[in-house]
C-alpha cells in the first residue's frame, strides 16, 4: 500500500500534503476537500499502526518517517505546501527540511498547534494510562472508546509511537528553510502559547506568520473550514512569488 493517498478528485496543479496529529489519520482532512479549490490536491499519508494500516507495525523513529515520506514524493514536480498540526508540525518541518537537502523545496509550510521546535525538550514516553488520559483531556477521541478495551489495544501501538517521536523529539541545528512559515494555533492552549508559535520565525529566511483560533488544543477540529481556506490562501499565495 503506498504510504501517500490523495483525498481530492481530478488532477491538481499543485497539492498541500496534511500530516495528523498523534493518534491521528489522513481522514481528518476529508471534509478540507470540500473547502479547498480543485486545482489544489489534498494529499495525507496513510501511517503504519492507524486506520487502513491498523494491523502494521507502526514507525516509532521520526527520521525514519520523514525519510519514507519523502521518497514517496520523489522527485515529483508538482509545487507542494505542507501542513501539520501537533505531532504532524514536527514531522512537516522535518520534511521540509529533508525535502530542501533533496532540491525539493516546498512552497510554504504551516505549522499548527506545536511550538517552534528549537524550544521544545524532551520528555520520556508516557505511561498507556497517561495517553489515554491526554486522549480524553483534548476530547481527540469519542467517551465510548474508553469503554472498548479490545479496541483501545488495537489502537495503543500507534499511540505509544507517536508520543514517543513527539515527546522524545531532540532538534537538530541546521539550515534555515527556504519557504515562508506560518505558525497558527488555539487561543486556550495553554501548552502552545503566542511566543512559541512565534520563535517559528528563527526556522526560516522568509517571513513567518502567526494566527490564533478560538479553542484548545485540537482548534482544528471546530474550524475545519476556516482552517482548510486559510492554508490554502498560504499556499496560493506562495505559487505567486
Amino acid at each position: 500500500m503506498s504510504l501517500l493517498r490523495r483525498l481530492s478528485a481530478g488532477e491538481g496543479t499543485s497539492r498541500i500534503l496534511c500530516l495528523p496529529y498523534a493518534g491521528g489519520g489522513g481522514s481528518v482532512y476529508e471534509s478540507w476537500t470540500k473547502t479547498i479549490p480543485a486545482h489544489v490536491d489534498v494529499w495525507v499519508p496513510d501511517l503504519p499502526g492507524r486506520e487502513h494500516r491498523m494491523l502494521d507495525e507502526p514507525v516509532e523513529d521520526l527520521y525514519e518517517l520523514v525519510a519514507a515520506l519523502a521518497d514517496a514524493l520523489g522527485e515529483d514536480p508538482v509545487p507542494t505546501s505542507l501542513f501539520g498540526h501537533s505531532l504532524g508540525s514536527l514531522v512537516a518541518f522535518e520534511l521540509a527540511r529533508e525535502l530542501e537537502a533533496r532540491s525539493l523545496p516546498v512552497r510554504c509550510l504551516v505549522a499548527s498547534g506545536m511550538s517552534a521546535p528549537r524550544t521544545l525538550t524532551p520528555r520520556p514516553a508516557p505511561t498507556d494510562a497517561q495517553i489515554l488520559a491526554d486522549l480524553r483531556r483534548m476530547g481527540v477521541a469519542p467517551d465510548e472508546l474508553f469503554s472498548q478495551p479490545d479496541l483501545v489495544e488495537l489502537l495503543l501501538p500507534g499511540l505509544r509511537a507517536d508520543y514517543t517521536m513527539a515527546l522524545g523529539y531532540t532538534y537538530r541545528e541546521g539550515p534555515k528553510l527556504s519557504c515562508g512559515i506560518f505558525a497558527v494555533g488555539g487561543t486556550d492552549d495553554a501548552h502552545v502559547p503566542l511566543t512559541g508559535l512565534a520563535a517559528w520565525s528563527e526556522e526560516t529566511v522568509r517571513a513567518c506568520e502567526t494566527r490564533m483560533w478560538e479553542g484548545g488544543h485540537m482548534y482544528l477540529l471546530d474550524h475545519a473550514e476556516d482552517l482548510a481556506a486559510f492554508v490554502t490562501t498560504c499556499h496560493t499565495r506562495s505559487l505567486g512569488e
